[in-house]
């Protein structure tokens, strides 16, 4: 599974000449939350100019329907939707009398996570992780579900946070489909990323005889 690849790929990495150790990042458990109340915050917010009248398209201009009417119709046939999900979780966030109680407290959860990563760099040059829980899975799969598909970006809201550099590669197969790892550099520190990213990427096509892709079967469509 995803486990078996990554400690896979951290093994190769220290025959490489890496020294691992494990660090303590104990509020990357809370990242998934604060990340949904903060991003779909500040999507609510930036959207917000998308009111037909100012930028980007317009629909129902017709002469009958009224200012409110159009910037209702032309929203509706613009955003898709997750994007509209997006916005009502943020615009519920930000209301008058949850500000605090949620966008608040995701920030200061931010911060925590920032501190996170500042102590791990103490001790280490980069982080590595699974890129997500789970194998790919096929296209549109869990579009119906759409706390399946949040959960999968578990492993790299911690770095979307923090706002330091942050890669996946492939790791290998797992029930026949790709398994990322991901590695995670301080803030302007990219070139740590290239280093150890290409490193260890030029390593595994070694032991794959080639890039992975060449190792995934055809599948039917």
């Amino acid at each position: 599974g995803v486990q078996a690849r990554f400690d896979e790929a951290v093994e190769l990495l220290t025959e490489l000449g890496a020294t691992v150790s494990e660090v303590s990042c104990p509020h990357f458990a809370y990242a998934l939350p604060a990340y949904y109340l903060i991003a779909p915050s500040e999507a609510s917010s930036n959207l917000a100019r998308f009111d037909s009248v100012r930028y980007g398209l317009r629909v129902g201009d017709d002469g009958v329907h009224s200012l409110e009417e159009v910037t209702s119709i032309t929203r509706a046939a613009g955003f898709g939707a997750e994007v509209k999900r997006r916005i009502i979780l943020g615009t519920y966030a930000l209301s008058s009398g949850y500000y605090d109680a949620y966008y608040g407290q995701a920030q200061k959860v931010r911060t925590l996570i920032t501190r996170d990563f500042t102590a791990a760099f103490e001790h280490v040059d980069v982080l590595v992780s699974p890129a997500s829980p789970g194998v790919a899975f096929p296209i549109g799969a869990k579009l119906n579900d759409p706390l399946a598909m949040y959960r999968q970006d578990l492993a790299t809201i911690p770095s979307n946070l923090y706002g330091g550099p942050a890669m996946s590669l492939p790791a290998g197969l797992s029930e026949g489909l790709p398994v990322g790892l991901q590695v995670m550099a301080p803030t302007m520190r990219d070139d740590l990323l290239y280093l150890v990213g290409g490193a260890l990427e030029a390593a595994l096509h070694d032991r794959w005889g080639g890039p992975l892709l060449a190792s995934i079967p055809v599948l039917e469509v």
